[in-house]
């Protein structure tokens, strides 16, 4: 069976015809900000020429060949994350709030994950786990950057341990892995790996994940489902699976010219001759009931050892190093990458603060500013020759923004930013 000929299941020749033409179209880039950082309207005065997204708040299309923001510092001090605008569409519709516990089954690289903790302003708990162990890192990597505080990276499949977690999560993302005909005209080897038995593949894998998912969901809470396919297969097919075998309810998705809704109006499709992004499907599901508050653990804190700003947070020693988190809850069979932020390093007569704590931070009681030419040197490993007014432990910032944690004899900064992030093709 042909892409084309799979495709008649649900779409008239036109639409058929149009979604095709569309793959011949040029990509869409965007980028989400993070508003503790970087407000709109600073964005916009350093790129005046992005457009706002059609659906999500504080997100931004941009043409990558006049802003690369990817080598931006702007980017590397986690001022916005990079995603397709498409994909951007699923957490805004889950529409978290403040305080929810959030499953992410499949996250990597994150995106969701980092729309999620934006949207319920780092509250609550997230849970963002991916079979990958390898593809958590760059996971981490993003937390890190964007400096947030409210998310337990896991690496399970939780095939094996969902028993635990039966009607515990007011809201789970399920981005299910799928045969990916929606990035064809993004990467045009998926076209070449496409299959009918590619997809058929994927379908066993996708009931099972969103079955178990399904089952972790609390009465009355909601399931959002996505794929980056076009097959019916993936998509409605799924949907009715889970209907047809739970209690599930469909959440009506408010019409939008931009979405195309198919006939049994299962959910809605994102096409590149509709809206500016790549092919995704997106369908939202309650489990009916009445959604009863997440009851947390009380918080265990070791406040001497934190910073004011964040003395209410619940810490853990792991070793040698303290992490924090926004709350505390019972776990159990998660295989755990990274709980929360690294605060520091536990030595003898107190803590080494570390990077991801200072990305955390909007401020502390020893800041220095650094001047552009001043960051750039720091970003390529090199210390700085600058008379503070402090000596020992300082934050570093730049426009407000903080860089990084280091320490001063107060004619010298010490250069302790990560050897693996030190760049040298930044642009200002």
């Amino acid at each position: 069976m042909t892409f084309k000929n799979h495709l008649e299941k649900y779409l008239d020749e036109k639409e058929i015809d149009q979604l095709i033409s569309s793959f011949e179209l040029e990509s869409k880039h965007a980028s989400l900000l993070n508003l503790e950082k970087m407000n709109d309207e600073t964005f916009l005065s350093l790129f005046p020429h992005a457009i706002p997204h059609p659906i999500v708040p504080h997100a931004y299309i941009f043409d990558k060949n006049e802003y690369q923001l990817g080598k931006s510092i702007y980017h590397e001090l986690g001022c916005f994350y990079l995603q397709e605008p498409s994909a951007m569409v699923v957490s805004y519709l889950l529409n978290p709030k403040k305080d929810d516990f959030i499953l992410d089954m499949c996250a990597a690289p994150g995106g969701k994950t980092i729309q999620a903790s934006l949207l319920t302003n780092q509250t609550g708990v997230i849970i963002s786990n991916d079979l990958s162990k390898e593809r958590t890192r760059a996971l981490v990597d993003n937390i890190v950057r964007l400096g947030l505080k409210n998310i337990v990276v896991t690496n399970n499949d939780f095939k094996y341990i969902y028993q635990y977690y039966l009607n515990r999560f007011d809201k789970i993302i399920l981005d299910a892995p799928c045969s990916g005909s929606g990035m064809f005209r993004k990467d045009e080897k998926m076209i070449e790996d496409w299959s009918i038995n590619k997809v058929y593949k994927n379908v066993m894998i996708q009931y099972e994940l969103i079955d178990i998912a399904y089952m972790m969901l609390k009465p009355g809470g909601t399931l959002i489902y996505s794929t980056c396919s076009y097959s019916y297969e993936e998509d409605e097919e799924v949907i009715k699976h889970l209907l047809a075998n739970t209690d599930a309810e469909l959440i009506d998705i408010n019409n939008n010219p931009l979405y195309y809704h198919s006939k049994e109006n299962i959910g809605i499709h994102l096409f590149p001759h509709l809206f500016p992004g790549e092919g995704h499907y997106i369908c939202l599901i309650k489990k009916p009931g009445t959604l009863k508050e997440t009851s947390y653990q009380e918080k265990k804190i070791l406040s001497n050892l934190m910073p004011s700003e964040l003395k209410g947070y619940s810490s853990y020693k792991f070793g040698d190093f303290l992490f924090s988190l926004t709350h505390d809850f019972k776990y159990k069979g998660l295989n755990i990458i990274q709980y929360g932020f690294k605060v520091g390093e536990l030595i003898k007569n107190g803590i080494l603060y570390s990077h991801q704590l200072a990305r955390c931070l909007s401020s502390y009681y020893q800041e220095v500013e650094l001047t552009k030419e001043e960051l750039n040197d720091y970003i390529k490993g090199l210390e700085i020759k600058k008379n503070t007014n402090y000596k020992g432990f300082i934050l570093l910032k730049y426009q407000n923004i903080p860089v990084d944690f280091t320490k001063t004899n107060g004619e010298v900064i010490k250069n302790h930013y990560p050897n693996y992030l030190r760049k040298k093709d930044l642009f200002f």
